[in-house]
């Protein structure tokens, strides 16, 4: 029996090719996955496609095998051709073998999805002061921003997580502290951190070097990257496939490949422009255009995979790396040179947080069920209203969802909220006080008597998140609304439900 193997993150696919599966197959299949884990992979694909036959020996070697097997991670067997899958059939033994039809459905399946990229490193950029994000992001990196329960760039790492990644590398630099003191390394999860700032006189002083500044800084003074790598945005929401994206890479040669997504011609002058050839070759770029300065609709998400020698078209023209973009100044450069730029166009959700309205837009959606991946952590007492660990909702408040309730947070008897809504941690939220389509942010209370409407709220400020497009936005205090801790305490209630 003929088998090659071809490695794929964390697992090993191996192809058998033989006329006639036997019994005396299996030492083959055992002496390839042993190959296949000395070379550190612990997850196995069998492409059965070469298969003509498969005698009744052969078929119980595929049981043994995939038991055997099993013991160390996990294998599945792809591919097998008509004769062979009647034979599985027949025998009944078809519900034993993890048996899928392509090798792109067995590589769907979550376990083998989740090894796919293991051992890639990913850049998720923090470093930014987050300035169309004011107010919110004067006391709040806008990538550790709440949404339902998590910080947005935890949502960000879970999608990660599922395709294998988990050596992450973040550049605080705006309010850095806050991420070393919410990001920590554990066994699942790899925390590097290059700080751009630093303590003086016991405050932290961001100094941002620019999204291409950092990859340099980081190849300059850590070698961190030897192989392709990814960089995202921390303050970005997605579901794109990422394991297609990183083969698309490199089949396609590239020095950097650019996630891309489809916007409204008229609403191009918001991005950066991308302008492709039929193979998806990058030909320009256009930064924010006017709708009449070009035919392309596909904006660039920040989102890229680049190969470590695409840093060599900046250092040799760049004393210094502060400052410098990847949109900016890397890909042009690269172009430049005549060096290949590649597309990913293929359909993905984005969703850009960029400012409170978008903020809101996105709290909104993730209430209603229409981003992937991203739901409440909070369990759900009423029909599309969510109490977080620690919540109170009284009995007699009036609730019309969808609502998430944070931790700690309460809502008094008399009370109303209407939703969209949002209560942060620790929220208050007094009797004959009306909340709606509005979002509390942590420990703010709410008087008794006092309504908000198509508001963001803190006990210092308050906008209007309908108009708060990271423009000039007007955040003045709003009367009727302070911080819990000098709030009056609600008078203990009966409560629907407490965590």
């Amino acid at each position: 029996m003929l088998t090659t193997s071809e490695d794929l993150g964390m697992i090993s696919v191996m192809k058998v090719a033989t006329s006639r599966l036997t019994s005396a197959d299996f030492a083959a299949l055992k002496k390839a996955q042993m190959a296949a884990e000395e070379r550190g992979r612990f997850a196995h694909l069998v492409d059965l496609s070469g298969v003509r036959r498969a005698a009744v020996s052969g078929l119980a070697a595929l049981l043994e095998f995939q038991s055997a097997a099993k013991s160390n991670g996990s294998i599945a067997f792809f591919g097998a051709q008509p004769a062979v899958k009647a034979a599985i059939t027949k025998l009944g033994i078809a519900p034993l073998l993890s048996l899928f039809d392509t090798r792109k459905e067995a590589l769907a399946h979550p376990a083998f999805r989740a090894c796919q990229l293991a051992g890639v490193k990913s850049v998720l950029l923090v470093a930014g002061a987050g300035s169309r994000m004011a107010p919110i992001s004067h006391d709040t990196p806008k990538p550790l921003v709440d949404l339902l329960g998590q910080p947005v760039i935890a949502h960000v790492m879970q999608h990660l997580e599922s395709f294998g990644l988990r050596d992450f590398i973040l550049n605080p630099g705006h309010l850095g502290p806050q991420f070393h003191t919410r990001f920590k390394t554990t066994a699942h999860r790899s925390i590097q951190f290059f700080n751009e700032g630093q303590f003086v006189n016991q405050r932290w002083q961001p100094a941002p070097l620019g999204s291409a500044g950092t990859l340099l800084a980081l190849q300059a003074q850590c070698a961190a990257f030897e192989e392709d790598f990814f960089v995202f945005c921390g303050d970005a929401l997605i579901n794109i496939d990422l394991a297609e994206m990183m083969a698309q890479h490199r089949a396609s040669g590239a020095e950097v490949t650019v996630a891309a997504t489809s916007v409204p011609h008229e609403e191009v002058q918001k991005y950066g422009i991308i302008e492709a050839d039929a193979r998806g070759r990058i030909t320009h770029f256009v930064e924010k255009p006017a709708p009449e300065q070009t035919q392309s609709r596909l904006a660039s998400t920040g989102i890229y995979v680049v190969k470590p020698s695409a840093l060599r078209h900046l250092t040799s023209s760049d004393a210094s790396p502060q400052g410098l973009d990847i949109a900016q100044h890397l890909l042009p450069e690269i172009l430049k040179s005549g060096a290949a730029l590649q597309v990913y166009g293929a359909p993905f959700d984005w969703v850009d947080i960029g400012c409170p309205k978008d903020y809101f837009a996105a709290i909104s959606k993730a209430l209603r069920g229409l981003i992937a991946g991203v739901s409440p952590e909070a369990q759900e007492v009423r029909r599309h209203v969510w109490l977080a660990p620690g919540a109170e909702l009284s009995a007699r408040a009036v609730v019309v969802g969808p609502c998430y309730i944070g931790p700690g947070a309460k809502v008094s008897a008399g009370a109303k909220l209407d939703g969209p809504t949002v209560v942060g941690a620790g929220a208050r939220v007094a009797p004959r006080a009306l909340v709606q389509r509005s979002i509390l942010m942590p420990n703010t209370a709410v008087a008794p008597g006092t309504w908000l409407s198509d508001m963001i709220v803190s006990a210092d400020w308050a906008i209007d998140h309908r108009f708060a497009d990271g423009g000039t936005t007007t955040a003045v205090p709003m009367e009727g609304v302070t911080h819990a801790e000098v709030a009056q305490a609600p008078v203990d209630l009966p409560r629907v439900g407490s965590l």
